[in-house]
């Protein structure tokens, strides 16, 4: 055996330079006294990089926030128990919309855990014993990961972080690794580091991919009104490129849903507009269910993405391709992803067989509605300006879990936008950190010779006060996110749902949203913050050499709106499940029936 061969490095040094050579450069979380240790190891990684953060919850948004523009998996490290349940809601919330996210704990030591020892941060074990059962926090973090490992096996190590990483990959789905407190500087072969991770999708029956792939052609050359349909697991499993080629290969009529909005460009000649059941614009839901060939790419079914469950299309006309199955004309396979079925798709795709299709023109899709409001500033007007006048190709943007994620539906986004909004999970409070997650991957995305972006934010003060300590390390980092604080004096989308005059919907009212950063130790040179309450002052700042000459800055502007100021595909959702939940309840009273998931 030579010197190379039996050559070892700690598991801590492993476990980040397996990290690093993703091209990951920062990791994410807060440090604690069982990880410590391990945290030491990032700094014999060359290029990596610790960013703290907040707190854990702030650093598994940021890592979900990261995991959505890179591709790759956000990484955050806490610390056992305490650390690590405060970051599992951002972690499931990466788990329920298909984000990469690698969570690294620092655990107790193997002899403290097996004797069950009554270190801090434990739990009593409960019925069977009152010892501590060390192993409790890894069970209830189990219905948010696809894949975890406990590093609790010297002859496994590298294979098992290889594992996770590959899986989360694969999955884009968060995962775990536990890293007990005695194992940080296990011996691994150092030789382990020159076996790059082969990251590629392999379904397990090629010949049934291949029959599909006819069937679904055979379909499509006989169809008479083909529509393409991309929703956001398209994105989440880096299918872009493919599914705009098919696109552009086929110009059939495409659509995307509010949650994958952005993803087809909408100036592309075959978009036609964004489809969420009977809460779409007027014609809009007519053209997609009355096309007799629907071809669903990443769908994600949702009550807040099928418009309160009033998507009807019809399972004989519909293809869906998911990361977890493909279902042609109502017959199901599981175990499928859709990646390699794509691929065959786009690639053997006879352009003189296609049939003559319908222009975006021939649809009658109105506009979406305007609603009134008591201040100069309404949801309506704002966001239409940020579409026509403020955005720009290849922006990322993040709209907060309130009215921002349902009034930016109707801003025209430019070319190449790159949108997020928690539309299903709705953790609020997420998107602050989360774009914080997003300047660390934009970051890297320049740094290796990528398309330059800026990070635009639009934020509610009653979301904001969850997490908005996290303006600290944007600052800290020297970070130039654009921030819109929507200052509507509370919870609006709760008064919208429920209680529109109640207390509990009511926030501290005399927050200085603007003085914020002085709080938080940032000096001038690190930030612009400015307030309008009227359209002239919002169109003056956006258009001022102030405002410009602050693009290395990070730039936040509070836009005050009315309280009730309610984007119309908001009170649309709200009156559309209120009276499911009414038909349910009845039916549900009187006959004991299950509640259909998606009637």
């Amino acid at each position: 055996m030579t010197k190379t061969e039996t050559e070892t490095i700690p598991l801590g040094d492993y476990l980040f330079a397996r990290i690093h050579q993703l091209g990951i450069t920062k990791i994410l979380g807060c440090p604690g006294d069982f990880n410590m240790t391990l945290l030491d190891h990032i700094d014999n990684v060359e290029g990596l990089e610790w960013l703290g953060n907040c707190n854990e919850l702030n650093a598994a948004y940021a890592a979900d926030g990261y995991g959505r523009v890179r591709g790759l998996p956000g990484v955050l490290v806490t610390t056992y128990g305490v650390g690590e349940l405060s970051a599992i809601n951002g972690v499931a919330g990466a788990f329920a919309e298909h984000v990469p996210v690698l969570h690294i704990v620092g655990t107790p030591a193997r002899p403290e855990m097996e004797y069950r020892m009554w270190m801090h941060h434990t739990l009593p074990g409960g019925s069977d014993s009152e010892d501590p059962d060390h192993h409790v926090f890894e069970r209830m973090s189990a219905p948010v990961r696809c894949v975890s490992a406990a590093l609790d096996d010297v002859n496994t190590l590298a294979e098992e972080v290889d594992r996770v990483l590959f899986t989360i990959w694969r999955k884009s789905l968060p995962g775990y690794i536990f890293v007990p407190l005695d194992i940080v500087n296990a011996p691994v072969p150092k030789s382990k580091l020159d076996e790059p991770i082969k990251f590629k999708i392999v379904n397990n029956d090629p010949s049934l991919e291949d029959a599909l792939v006819l069937e679904i052609l055979d379909a499509l050359y006989k169809s008479k009104s083909p529509t393409i349909l991309v929703d956001i697991l398209a994105r989440r499993h880096r299918s872009r490129k493919l599914v705009m080629e098919l696109i552009d290969k086929t110009q059939i009529p495409s659509f995307s849903t509010d949650l994958a909005k952005g993803f087809v460009d909408e100036g592309h000649p075959a978009f036609v507009g964004q489809y969420n059941g009977r809460l779409s614009r007027p014609g809009v839901a007519e053209a997609v269910e009355s096309s007799d060939f629907v071809l669903n790419i990443g769908p994600l079914l949702s009550d807040s993405n099928t418009g309160g469950f009033t998507r009807f299309i019809d399972n004989k006309h519909l293809i869906m391709l998911h990361p977890s199955y493909v279902e042609v004309f109502g017959v199901r396979h599981d175990g499928l992803h859709f990646l390699p079925i794509l691929e065959k798709l786009v690639a053997q795709i006879d352009k003189s067989k296609l049939p003559v299709v319908r222009t975006p023109e021939s649809f009658n899709i109105g506009p979406p509605k305007i609603v009134e409001s008591a201040a100069d500033i309404s949801t309506s007007y704002f966001y239409k300006y940020m579409g026509d006048k403020f955005l720009k190709a290849n922006d990322i943007v993040f709209a907060e879990s309130g009215t921002a994620q349902y009034g930016i539906n109707d801003a025209r986004f430019p070319k190449n936008i790159n949108f997020t909004t928690q539309l299903y999970y709705s953790s609020i409070g997420f998107a602050l950190p989360a774009a914080l997650g997003a300047c660390v991957a934009q970051r890297e995305i320049e740094a290796e010779g990528g398309e330059k972006a800026r990070i635009v934010l639009f934020e509610g003060d009653g979301s904001s006060m969850m997490t908005i300590q996290e303006l600290s390390t944007v600052t800290r980092n020297g970070y130039s996110p654009i921030i819109f604080l929507i200052n509507n004096s509370g919870y609006t989308i709760e008064r919208a749902i429920h209680g529109p005059e109640a207390k509990y919907n009511d926030i501290p009212p005399d927050w200085r949203w603007t003085e914020l950063f002085k709080t938080f130790g940032a000096d001038e040179s690190k930030y612009f913050a400015a307030k309008v309450t009227t359209r002239k002052e919002l169109e003056d700042l956006l258009s001022s050499k102030e405002f410009a000459a602050a693009e290395h800055k990070a730039r936040f502007v509070e836009v005050v709106m009315d309280r009730l100021d309610i984007p119309w595909r908001l009170s649309g959702q709200v009156a559309t499940i209120g009276e499911k939940v009414k038909h349910w309840f009845t039916d549900y009273s009187t006959k004991r029936g299950e509640i259909p998931r998606s009637a």
